[in-house]
């Protein structure tokens, strides 16, 4: 993996040293690359046991899937470079529990088309998927899928649920440029271009991506879990959603991580879901 690292690098080095449209351009795709892990056998069986559904979003096929016929509508939304597998524990016990469980694939992950993802891609195959299979009571998200979902709240009051589960939410663009910038050993010059095409791609500066701007027309309430000590998102990052709901629960996990995998992560999910 270092090599493969170490070989990105140097190429997209070469590239900024020719060019910084080119060259920004190409550590932007890169930077929205997920380089999706391919769903094993095991996972698919998993998978099989839903009703599948397929939507088209921005010319890409995006698969959904529906487990249960339960009176609460539960949509599940995974982070980078995972899919909906991830919900495989939760599913079974939400339907138990009167819900009908809906999971989407995003972009570049799972079963779904596409080579790239980016936080504009998430909030548009989140809109169709609603819009798809109608508002529902509960989204439940992961670390991206969670930071992707609060963006798409503020940007589509009428379609938010009455209510959120985040666990180990993202908080910001900038870190994940952060984190670019040291897997590859970018320069400073070279980041400012990745940055020039990303306000040319997006409309908007990174520091505009940051869960301090989602919250003009967010009303709904919300469960926030995290652990002390994840390796992947800042626990401080839940810690500030709780001050900007209205109506929150914190939970601060110890030792499980950034999966926060866990029997009694999932029982106080599906009290919160089902109460």
């Amino acid at each position: 993996m270092k090599f493969v690292l170490s070989t990105i690098g140097l190429y997209l080095r070469i590239i900024n040293s020719l060019t910084s449209k080119i060259g920004g351009k190409h550590a932007f795709y890169l930077f929205c690359s997920p380089f999706s892990v391919k769903i094993t056998s095991k996972q698919q069986v998993f998978l099989d046991t839903a009703t599948q559904n397929t939507i088209t979003v921005n010319g890409e096929k995006i698969k959904l899937y529906k487990w249960g016929e339960g009176k609460r509508k539960v949509l599940c939304i995974h982070g980078w470079r995972s899919n909906s597998y991830r919900w495989r524990d939760y599913v079974k016990s939400l339907v138990n529990n009167d819900c009908a469980v809906y999971s989407l694939d995003f972009p570049a992950h799972g079963n779904s088309e596409g080579r790239f993802w980016n936080i504009l891609k998430g909030e548009k195959t989140i809109k169709e998927t609603i819009n798809h299979i109608g508002v529902v009571d509960t989204i439940i998200a992961h670390s991206v899928g969670s930071f992707c979902s609060l963006y798409f709240f503020d940007q589509n009051p009428t379609l938010q649920p009455r209510q959120m589960v985040s666990l180990a939410t993202a908080g910001k663009v900038h870190d994940f440029i952060n984190e670019v910038k040291r897997m590859l050993s970018l320069t400073d010059r070279e980041i400012d271009n990745l940055r020039s095409y990303f306000v040319s791609f997006t409309g908007k500066d990174p520091d505009y991506f940051d869960i301090e701007n989602f919250f003009t027309n967010i009303k709904i309430k919300a469960l926030l879990i995290h652990d002390e000590d994840d390796p992947d998102t800042d626990v401080n990052y839940s810690r500030r959603l709780h001050d900007l709901f209205d109506e929150s629960e914190l939970l601060i996990t110890n030792g499980l991580g950034h999966k926060l995998r866990s029997k009694d992560v999932l029982q106080r999910v599906v009290n919160f879901v089902t109460n």
